[in-house]
């Protein structure tokens, strides 16, 4: 029986058998410059990107999972209330450059007292303001627009008959929430100078975190949820550290979204390989994690299996450097490891490169129907 593309995505979460593997890769920037296109056109005018968008799903219309969204990033809207501060293409770049987040120290130590007198939420706010470099008021109006975009997205693609892999994106970890805005580096000597004076604010972002995941399955009535991890990674920290600093929070955050019915879809870029059994220990089937290729999936296919989704991982070098042929023999070895109902979620190792080729981008797609079907 065919499943449509929700079904087919809500058993995979839930590891159940489906008809064929979903399709679910990042197709952001790279739209663009597949319909010819500069970077300034697919950044800064709205329809011309959702045009894009569309015609990618078009030409492919095996992709039946929508896995990113562009509202957060789209440049009116980013360079007021978007992750951190964003340079454009066709302003701060070159017209066909890539966006860049420019990270530095925009929280100071100070402020963390900030975050407990007025809470998490506020300090976000006061964030926004500075890193932008623009009023409160304005910050506000572009989260409004970006909330209106969001809907517009979720319209588009449920027009296309495709499936959201979320319906909105509510940041990142809390551990990851305090590296960005207070900087790497910053942030990591917090870690060991300050100690367990990070608990309560730590907590106070958990709590921020969960409280918008209900409110946006509310304005959205998705009950899926993009929340991003990187720095937390065995990468980066030691297992000590993981268990001091990020697990406490994470596992929580699962078990409590999980009782209220919302799966966190968890994009963790970086090789998080030492961290994986950590996630036996969050409710089954309850959960996706997402892997960006630097993480062995592989490996956690072997300690995961059956116990939750695992979405990835193509690596961008084999959508730019590889040839049609290698990125088509990892796409089968991809979808041979899982078995029908293991849920695995087909999809690029974090976005699709801008600069993809044309033929690996085909082959990508067409893996699916060569050895992602099991009707």
């Amino acid at each position: 029986m065919t499943m449509t593309a929700e079904q087919r995505l809500v058993a995979s979460i839930a590891l159940q058998p489906v008809d064929r593997v979903v399709c679910a890769p990042i197709i952001e920037q790279y739209a663009g410059q597949y319909v010819g296109m500069t970077n300034r056109e697919f950044m800064w005018d709205w329809e011309k990107s959702q045009a894009a968008i569309q015609r990618v799903w078009e030409d492919f219309p095996i992709w039946d999972c929508n896995a990113i969204m562009q509202h957060g990033r789209y440049a009116p809207v980013g360079q007021k209330c978007g992750p951190g501060q964003l340079k454009m293409p066709g302003t701060e770049l070159a017209e066909n450059e890539q966006y860049q987040i420019h990270e530095f120290e925009v929280m100071s130590r100070d402020d963390y007292a900030i975050v407990r007198e007025k809470g998490f939420p506020e300090y976000r706010l006061s964030f926004l303001e500075r890193v932008h470099g623009v009023s409160r008021e304005e910050v506000l109006a572009g989260q409004k627009e970006s909330a209106r975009l969001r809907q517009d997205e979720i319209q588009r693609s449920l027009a296309r008959g495709q499936s959201l892999m979320w319906g909105a994106i509510l940041g990142v970890i809390p551990f990851d929430a305090y590296s960005i805005m207070r900087s790497m580096t910053a942030f990591y000597k917090d870690v060991f100078q300050l100690g367990d004076q990070l608990d309560d604010v730590l907590w106070t972002a958990n709590d921020a975190i969960i409280a918008g995941c209900e409110a946006a399955v509310k304005a959205t009535g998705n009950n899926r949820v993009f929340i991003g991890g990187v720095r937390g990674a065995g990468e980066f920290i030691s297992l000590r550290q993981f268990k001091r600093f990020v697990w406490p929070q994470l596992k929580a955050m699962i078990e409590r979204l999980a009782e209220k019915d919302i799966v966190p879809v968890l994009h963790f870029d970086a090789d998080w390989t030492m961290n994986l059994e950590f996630f036996l220990e969050l409710p089954k089937g309850k959960f996706v994690l997402e892997l960006d290729s630097a993480t062995d999936i592989f490996k956690a296919h072997e300690i995961l299996k059956g116990h939750c989704a695992i979405k990835g991982d193509v690596p961008p070098a084999l959508f730019t450097s590889a040839s049609a042929s290698e990125l088509d023999a990892y796409a089968r070895k991809l979808l041979s490891t899982f078995r029908n109902g293991e849920g695995l979620i087909y999809s690029s190792g974090c976005s699709l490169p801008m600069n993809a080729k044309l033929p690996n981008v085909k082959a990508f797609f067409e893996a699916v129907d060569k050895y992602g079907r099991f009707d």
